[in-house]
């Protein structure tokens, strides 16, 4: 009976994982072309420092109120202290009224970090069958309605699914222990832009999303030995 039913999940994951890669499409549609050199224009998008001051204020928050919130054990009259979860053990100040950041261990902020990292150079070619968003340090490979497993910046193994929605090239990836990333990559309405738009989905914190918009340059990026991501 448990192998049975073990099978029956991991058809209905797969079928589920196959309806998600199914609706994106393999092809852009008429038109569509994202390739070129783009470079960031930090004006037009999202701060990053802006955002994770914003998580590490309700990280803070949340872990207050977990220190503060009393656990009452059965059949205790007393009441104690909860257990920390493992990593946050102690945010308390030191000596000098400093506290650890709340951040360091927390998936939803690498993936903001790992962006950040990236570089403000982005290459995309775009061809049948591939995309490709070269930052010159980093690179990231993508076959277009397909299905894949990857390692997320967790450090995790995770889903991941590509490809053409609209005018918009969208990659999705969740991870074993981090949130849902949603990500989608398309043109301005006049072409003159690039707008990559990041949704983290609720895990620890909650939903952030991330915007970076690039403007078509004639500079190279800075060429590093690249890794693919």
């Amino acid at each position: 009976m448990r192998t049975t039913v073990g099978y029956l999940v991991s058809a209905v994951a797969a079928a589920a994982l196959g309806g998600c890669a199914t609706s994106l499409a393999p092809e852009a549609p008429a038109g569509v072309d994202l390739a070129g050199p783009w470079k960031l224009d930090h004006g037009a998008s999202d701060d990053p420092q802006k955002l994770l001051t914003k998580m590490r204020t309700e990280a803070f928050h949340l872990m207050g109120q977990r220190q503060a919130m009393p656990v009452v054990r059965p059949g205790q009259g007393r009441q104690e202290p909860p257990i920390p979860a493992p990593g946050q053990e102690d945010y308390s100040p030191d000596a000098h009224g400093h506290r650890p950041d709340p951040l360091l261990r927390s998936p939803m902020a690498r993936v903001i970090l790992t962006s950040v990292a990236r570089g403000d150079y982005l290459a995309i070619r775009q061809r049948e069958g591939e995309v490709v968003f070269d930052y010159g340090v980093a690179r990231r490979s993508f076959t277009p309605g397909a299905h894949s497993v990857v390692s997320t910046v967790d450090g995790s193994v995770g889903d991941q699914t590509s490809g053409w929605k609209g005018r918009e090239y969208l990659i999705v990836q969740k991870g074993e222990m981090g949130p849902e990333v949603t990500e989608r990559v398309g043109l301005s309405g006049d072409g003159r832009q690039l707008i990559d738009k990041v949704h983290i989905g609720a895990a620890e914190l909650s939903a952030v999303d991330f915007t970076r918009v690039y403007n078509r340059t004639n500079e190279a990026a800075p060429r590093q030995l690249p890794v693919s991501d």
